[in-house]
C-alpha cells in the first residue's frame, strides 16, 4: 500500500540559517519559492554532483566545455594572487551520464599549484567533477559562499540548458586558510523534471 505524503507550499519568504543565505529579502522570497530540490542545491555547503546524481537516478558525467591557463592581468582579491600569476579558467556541464541531460553550467577559476599534482592532473584532464576530484584526493576544504540567487541563465549556461531562469551560487572552495579556487554554478529554477 503506497503512502501519500503531504507536501505544503514554499512560503513566500524564509529565514535564513548559516552562510547560505541570499543577501536580500527579494531574493530570499524568489529561492523560497523554489521546487525544494533547487532550494536544497542552492543552499547547500557541499558538493553538488552526488545530489545531482540521485535526482537524476543515474551517474553524473562531466563534459569539458573549455579550459585553459590565463595569466592575471591585475590582481585577484578573491584568489589571493597577485598580477602575473596563472589560474585555470574550467568550464564544465555536468549531465546525466546515460541520458545525456544537460543539469548544471560550471564555471571555476582554479589555483592550481595550490593542489597536491595528482588532484591537480585530475581536473586538467576534465572528467570528473571538482568536489569528487577533492574527495578522491582526500583534500579539506570549506566552502565559503559569495553569493546565491534567482536570475536569468547567462549566455554560457544558456547555451548548454537553455534560456530561463537559473539557480546560481558562487563560492570560494578554501583549504589551509587559502582559497583554491573561485566556483560558479547555474542549473534550471523550474527543476530537473520540467527539462525532460
Amino acid at each position: 500500500m503506497s503512502q501519500a505524503t503531504a507536501v505544503r507550499p514554499a512560503p513566500a519568504h524564509a529565514l535564513w540559517h548559516g552562510s547560505w543565505a541570499p543577501p536580500e529579502a527579494e531574493d530570499g522570497a524568489r529561492i523560497a519559492r523554489l521546487p525544494a530540490l533547487q532550494r536544497m542545491l542552492l543552499t547547500t555547503d557541499g558538493t553538488v554532483t552526488t545530489a545531482l546524481a540521485m535526482i537524476a537516478g543515474e551517474p553524473v558525467g562531466v563534459r569539458m566545455v573549455s579550459q585553459e591557463v590565463v595569466a592575471l592581468a591585475e590582481d585577484d582579491g578573491e584568489l589571493a594572487l597577485w598580477a602575473g600569476a596563472n589560474v585555470l579558467h574550467r568550464r564544465v556541464l555536468l549531465h546525466g551520464a546515460e541520458s545525456g541531460t544537460p543539469l548544471l553550467y560550471g564555471a571555476s577559476r582554479i589555483v592550481a599549484h595550490r593542489l597536491p599534482r595528482p588532484a591537480r592532473e585530475a581536473l586538467v584532464a576534465g572528467g570528473v567533477a571538482i568536489g569528487l576530484v577533492l574527495r578522491e584526493h582526500e583534500i579539506e576544504t570549506f566552502r565559503a559562499p559569495l553569493s546565491v540567487g534567482v536570475m536569468p541563465a547567462s549566455d554560457a549556461a544558456a547555451a548548454h540548458l537553455g534560456p530561463g531562469l537559473m539557480c546560481t551560487r558562487t563560492y570560494a572552495i578554501c583549504s589551509q586558510g587559502r582559497p583554491l579556487m573561485i566556483v560558479h554554478e547555474e542549473f534550471p529554477a523550474a527543476g530537473f523534471g520540467a527539462r525532460r
